[in-house]
């Protein structure tokens, strides 16, 4: 295999990764968060740093009871995510990926945000070793000022 097409089949492999990771995170009144998918594409010991701050690093297993909790709670019953452009720049077993994302609440209130991620390749393939992200008034503004392009790669 060549290098061009070692590096298309990683990138392909963690954009997967990354859409399986949102779709995990697609629920409604009848449908459950997929926590067991979202953990799985992390380390075990991966450090997520959602957008409020200061940061403070919690776990796939605590990010994802805490979705449980905000959907059986009533708070948020319905919540989709929608893959909003997605880069990659990976070298050797180490990838950066930064993903945009649409996200819909309760069928009326849809907000952005961009993660970035820092992934590995283990033997059994790609891991997300660690993911952080903050809250955007425009994907396709913050892409298009670094010369990045927002194309949608997912759609839950």
């Amino acid at each position: 295999m060549t290098d061009t097409d070692q590096i298309a089949q990683d990138r392909a492999e963690i954009t997967a990764l990354i859409q399986r990771q949102f779709a995990a995170l697609c629920w409604d009144e009848h449908t459950s968060p997929d926590t067991q998918a979202l953990i799985s594409a992390y380390l075990p010991d991966a450090s997520l740093f959602a957008s409020a701050r200061p940061a403070t690093a919690q776990t796939a297993a605590d990010f994802g009871e805490r979705m449980i909790a905000l959907r059986d709670s009533g708070a948020l019953p319905v919540f989709s995510e929608k893959g909003r452009g997605l880069h990659i720049w990976i070298t050797g077993a180490v990838a950066v990926a930064l993903a945009g994302c649409e996200m819909h609440e309760n069928r009326k209130t849809v907000t952005q945000d961009i993660s970035a991620f820092l992934l590995v390749r283990n033997p059994q393939g790609w891991v997300i070793a660690s993911q952080a992200w903050d809250m955007l008034p425009s994907i396709a503004d913050a892409f298009a000022a670094t010369g990045l392009n927002a194309e949608p790669f997912f759609s839950g």
